[in-house]
């Protein structure tokens, strides 16, 4: 498989995943606290493996992978450390959460800065990024929410950002297409 083309569909897959579980706990508000955790550190540590997946590609192509696999590796340890914490109370798993997500946008900016000279689709990456940083700067600052509104920020931002992450990752996956084309003629 074209290891450019498996980045574009690992964006996609990111963006499905976010976009199905923003879905899932819109028409889900009454589930436990303990619920949102799972299904949040779940969703992070499928998102640090298609990060994962998406850095071997790109350091098969030659390109620096820092950034993704620190990424990739972030998801993964919080989504099991949020599996640990099935129990805290609804601050500490609001404030981790904000955490998550403000370093997830700022690698997301940091990343669409790279891309911005190798393709135009690079701008659904920094909205992402800038929706993920005000989306965790919130959390942080309004850890004292409650559980169901808490549930509906989630929701709201995982489809939004499910929107941004499946244009951008077919964005990639379509210039790197036309590229390869034009680079066999």
């Amino acid at each position: 498989m074209d290891t450019k083309k498996m980045s574009g569909t690992s964006l996609m897959t990111d963006g499905v995943i976010s976009f199905i579980a923003g879905i899932v706990l819109l028409f889900l508000t009454g589930i436990s606290q303990s619920a949102i955790v799972l299904v949040f550190g779940a969703y992070a540590i499928v998102l640090g493996i298609s990060q994962m997946v998406a850095a071997s590609g790109e350091r098969e192509e030659g390109k620096s992978t820092g950034y993704l696999t620190v990424l990739g590796l972030y998801s993964l340890l919080a989504g099991v450390g949020l599996m640990f914490f099935l129990n805290a109370d609804l601050v500490t798993v609001i404030a981790l959460v904000g955490a998550y997500v403000i370093i997830t946008g700022i690698a997301e900016v940091t990343a669409a800065l790279s891309y911005r000279k190798e393709m135009s689709g690079y701008m659904w990456l920094t909205v992402s990024g800038i929706v993920r940083g005000i989306f965790g700067l919130f959390l942080v600052f309004n850890t004292g929410v409650a559980l169901t509104t808490f549930i509906m920020y989630v929701a709201v931002y995982a489809i939004a950002e499910g929107i941004t992450m499946s244009v951008f990752g077919y964005e990639v996956r379509e210039r790197l297409g036309k590229y390869h084309q034009h680079q066999m003629m």
